[in-house]
């Protein structure tokens, strides 16, 4: 089966105060961006990459994948003004170029690793629906509007969702037509495809696999990286 990723990297990042696109910024010599698209690019079980970007960086996305022969990528366009915008943007790029599997995983996700993107898309396969995600480690509670515990939650039957997230594409297509006819916004692509009554296989990820959001997480894959 064929297996596009999509690689919504379409955010600026105000949280991580830059002044540039996060996604652009380098980390041991290469942009966090370069780092997440050579893993997809390096992972026998993908087949091809599209790159959804803000238009302003679309030039220097291009330049990049020239630059480090990311030879997977075969397209780059424009995102839209969410993450759900851009994946919805990259998906209607599928029209020239056969896939039935979609694979979505954050741009500043740079720390996964073949086996779970590997692991994911496999487990695709069998069920049709499938993301990573980790057990918490702490005890978590639900609250009140007044900020007093209303419950604890049993942490066994709790996951902390990361990307990769895998579908078939006739299933995320339908999941995005519905969500935008229903002018719905989702947390991530599983939450729309959720919405059509599918059920979503869990495959346990890896608790290194972050989201680059904020300063001190840069900091944290400068050591990840040298280590």
């Amino acid at each position: 089966m064929r297996v596009t990723a999509i690689i919504p990297a379409g955010g600026y990042g105000k949280r991580m105060s830059a002044g540039i696109h996060k996604q652009l910024i380098e980390i041991a010599g290469k942009p966090i961006l370069v780092h997440t698209l050579e893993k997809f690019q390096n992972c026998d079980c993908i087949d091809a990459i599209i790159i959804a970007v803000a238009p302003e960086i679309l030039l220097d996305v291009e330049h990049l994948v020239k630059k480090f022969n990311l030879t997977k990528v075969v397209e780059i366009t424009v995102g839209g003004n969410e993450r759900q915008d851009s994946v919805y943007n990259a998906l209607q790029m599928m029209v020239y170029h056969y896939t039935e599997i979609v694979v979505v995983h954050d741009a500043v996700r740079p720390f996964i690793s073949c086996e779970k993107i590997c692991e994911v898309v496999s487990a695709c396969k069998e069920t049709g629906a499938a993301i990573l995600a980790v057990r918490p480690k702490e005890t978590v509670k639900l609250g009140d509007r007044d900020n007093f515990v209303g419950q604890t939650l049993d942490r066994d039957k709790l996951w902390l969702v990361q990307t990769p997230q895998a579908f078939y594409y006739t299933i995320l297509q339908r999941a995005y037509k519905k969500a935008y006819t229903d002018s719905f916004y989702g947390t991530d692509d599983a939450s729309l495809v959720e919405r059509l009554g599918v059920k979503v296989k869990i495959v346990e990820g890896l608790y290194e696999n972050i989201k680059i959001t904020t300063p001190e997480d840069i900091e944290f894959a400068r050591m990840m990286l040298e280590r």
